[in-house]
């Protein structure tokens, strides 16, 4: 009795973390933790919060993370229903925790693979024994991330490739879509244009939730003449009425990031203020394609191979010339001047438009043509 009474006096001057962190085993990196692996503890930063969103089967909703250790291994893990708000506030982006208690399952959906030397994913709970680590002990993940960035002359390229890219520019604008609407499907979208050092426009579609949690803050901004710098992962490019970019679901987006490459742009900007708003007055987003594929520079189709080509690659360049086709008995019809959705409206006509959401649209012609091969 005497010694268990010593040994209750000496727990008491010991802090319980302590008590629990001596009983776990050794720091593991992500690759060494398995569904099997037991009292394991994991140094982790906090590189990717992604949107909250909807399961594909059900109702629930979960909130995905993407998580780093010092070797640079990633794991994905999930937090769902009522853990969400007490993970996302728990959790904050870039900063290293010491996690354990996380329940480690395999992968089952290719979606939610971040690494491919591990084919696991985890899922967080209010019961996951989170535990913060002094800023000095991790790891700067944020330069590691913008590594990723690619020059906006290699948008075509990731088009082409089918490939997902990171970007970091900044939006100067916002165009007049507030919504696509698709047979009865009915999605909020915006349009905003991104430019980079080289004064190069490209416009870029946000989607639904990533106008929900950043809309307000990027109106903010513009209209107060503070452009902001967009720091962006896992966008792809698409030529639907010329090159621009789309998010994902997966998408990740942080506006006016920390560090100093964000700093530089946005002085860039403010000093080339003048510029831009001509490119912008110009359009020029409007030929993002030709201003940054250089079509020139690229191989020519003849039109009589123009769907042999097709079947092998998802974009073909033709030297020819455009006639107005006039054997139609309707050789142009009224079309929204943004979306170029036909509408029934005399032309020139101010409107608000039921299928992009522009409140100040005007009605156009929109002109029906045919294409042939130069010869020379």
């Amino acid at each position: 009795m005497q010694v268990l009474h010593e040994c209750l006096l000496e727990l008491q001057c010991v802090p319980l973390d302590v008590i629990f962190w001596e009983d776990m085993a050794a720091e593991l990196l992500i690759v060494d933790i398995k569904p099997e692996t037991q009292n394991w503890t994991c140094r982790l930063t906090v590189v990717e919060k992604q949107n909250i969103r909807s399961a594909k089967t059900s109702p629930m909703k979960f909130l995905p993370l993407v998580l780093a250790d010092s070797a640079g291994n990633r794991v994905q893990a999930t937090a769902f229903a009522g853990d969400i708000s007490g993970i996302d506030a728990r959790l904050q982006l870039y900063s290293t925790y010491l996690i354990s208690g996380a329940y480690v399952k395999p992968l089952t959906d290719l979606r939610f693979c971040v690494d491919q030397n591990y084919q696991y994913v985890w899922s967080f709970t209010r019961r996951t024994f989170i535990q913060d680590v002094a800023p000095e002990e991790g790891v700067d993940f944020r330069q590691i991330a913008e590594s990723t960035v690619k020059p906006f002359r290699g948008i075509f390229d990731c088009y082409l490739a089918a490939e997902s890219l990171s970007l970091m520019a900044v939006i100067v604008a916002k165009l007049p879509r507030a919504f696509i609407v698709t047979g009865d499907v009915h999605k909020v979208a915006w349009d905003v244009v991104l430019i980079n050092e080289e004064l190069t426009l490209v416009p870029m579609t946000i989607w639904e939730e990533f106008v929900n949690q950043h809309g307000a803050a990027i109106d903010t901004f513009l209209q107060s003449g503070d452009c902001p710098v967009l720091f962006v992962t896992r966008v792809v490019a698409n030529i639907y009425q010329g090159l621009s970019l789309s998010t994902r679901y997966d998408s990740h987006m942080e506006l006016n990031p920390v560090g100093d490459r964000a700093l530089v742009l946005k002085k860039w900007a403010k000093d080339n203020n003048a510029k831009i708003k001509q490119l912008l007055i110009e359009k020029q987003y409007e030929h993002a394609l030709e201003n940054i594929a250089c079509p020139l520079s690229q191989p020519q189709t003849l039109l009589a191979s123009l769907e042999t080509n097709l079947n092998k690659v998802p974009v073909v360049w033709v030297c020819g010339r455009v006639n107005l086709s006039d054997t139609s008995a309707e050789p142009y019809y009224i079309g929204c001047d943004y979306c170029n959705r036909r509408v029934y409206a005399p032309e020139g006509s101010t409107f608000q438009c039921m299928f992009c959401g522009q409140k100040q649209g005007r009605t156009v012609k929109r002109v029906y043509g045919s294409a042939q091969h130069l010869c020379r």
